[in-house]
């Protein structure tokens, strides 16, 4: 029995966490970087009319950008700190976290399956459509604003 196919299987994995490894620390970085510059305020901004759309408000709108772009859990720590600064129904709060459950970390993982060969565009777009679709029909099912 020979180690060769062990070693090359072991030689891929170091290969694709490197990978892993040179897309999200820049992400991260940028994340942190437009963070304090307050551009995620104003790329929240510019998302109003289409948070209007899908039944949310303006001030889920950081959250949401966050969780798209780094993911569910960057998105739930963002959105806590939110909901201490200013009240948030639980309607709001449901749809935020079901829009970010087909569609987080959007820009991180599909950077990540591009490295290993697929086609970004198409699963950035069906992500995208998807959570739209799906968030902004259980909005106008669940009309109440219950908090």
């Amino acid at each position: 029995m020979t180690l060769q196919p062990l070693f090359q299987a072991l030689l891929g994995a170091g290969k694709l966490a490197c990978m892993i490894v040179l897309v999200i620390v820049p992400l991260v970085t940028l994340f942190e970087v437009f963070r304090h510059a307050r551009l995620l305020r104003r790329a929240g901004k510019t998302l109003d009319a289409l948070l209007g759309g899908m039944g949310l408000s303006a001030a889920s709108s950081v959250p949401l950008v966050t969780g798209m772009i780094l993911g569910i859990s960057y998105g739930a720590g963002i959105m806590l700190r939110t909901t201490r600064e200013r009240p948030i129904s639980r309607r709001e709060l449901f749809l935020v976290g079901l829009f970010l459950s087909a569609c987080h970390g959007v820009i991180e993982d599909t950077l990540i399956f591009v490295v290993i060969g697929a086609n970004g565009w198409v699963m950035l777009g069906f992500r995208l459509v998807v959570a739209v679709i799906i968030t902004a029909g259980l909005a106008r099912f669940w009309k109440g604003a219950a908090t």
